[in-house]
């Protein structure tokens, strides 16, 4: 009995450093990828589940705090709800619009970088104009189908990313986030498990679930990118 025990555990710690080292390797191959990016992106991160406003350079390099709602987002219910749902970084006035919480009501403000204090503009739900990465440049297409990603250039579709697994539109599979603005370079989210069952396990656990990726659209490879939302890439296009 003692024996079976010891092989049982044995087996699940070597399963669990495998694992480890699976995920390591994973999470560093093709690095050279992010290494190499050029310009700077503008993105919104959770900090302590809060939606907070950063940028860096776009190889990942240089992180900076550019805003936090937190503490100023007091709502209708006698609480607060400090994220910032929308924003759009005016490079001609160095200026960012953002969407946030003010008195229970949604409003616009604005800020420029290094400025600790926010203006507060007028109620709005929604911003008039955003910048994000998106999946279509003048000559390139991005779609999801079941899960596999595919791209449509010079009008011939090929699958670029191939899911294996139990595809459901919620928990599995791989969706496209947006390309680079040279089109070289595609942002693509991973739930990193073939059943939606391993989704929500890790979702209950962790709160989230999936890696963002970033795949050169030249050779097919991908690295781990940053786990980030509404992106901006800033880039001086040749």
């Amino acid at each position: 009995m003692k024996k079976k025990l010891l092989i049982s555990v044995s087996l699940v710690v070597f399963i669990g450093i495998a694992f480890n080292i699976f995920i390591y390797f994973k999470n560093t191959i093709n690095s050279e990828i992010v290494a190499n990016l050029e310009g700077q992106i503008y993105y919104l991160k959770r900090v302590d589940g809060i939606n907070t406003l950063f940028k860096s350079d776009a190889n990942l390099k240089n992180e900076k705090l550019i805003y936090s709602h937190k503490g100023k987002g007091k709502d209708n219910y006698g609480s607060n709800n400090d994220n910032i749902i929308d924003y759009y970084y005016d490079i001609k006035s160095n200026t960012i619009s953002f969407i946030a919480m003010n008195n229970g009501d949604w409003s616009l403000f604005s800020i420029k970088e290094g400025e600790d204090t926010a203006t507060l503009i007028n109620k709005a739900d929604f911003m008039a104009n955003t910048d994000y990465i998106n999946n279509q440049t003048k000559n390139i297409t991005v779609a999801q189908k079941k899960g596999s990603i595919y791209i449509t250039q010079n009008g011939e579709e090929k699958c670029i990313n191939k899911f294996y697994g139990l595809y459901d539109n919620k928990f599995t599979g791989y969706r496209p986030l947006g390309l680079s603005p040279d089109g070289k370079f595609l942002i693509y989210h991973s739930a990193e498990h073939l059943t939606p069952y391993g989704v929500m396990i890790e979702g209950l656990l962790n709160g989230s679930f999936g890696h963002n990726y970033i795949m050169d659209l030249s050779t097919g490879k991908s690295t781990r990118f940053i786990d980030a939302s509404n992106i901006q890439w800033i880039m001086n296009i040749k």
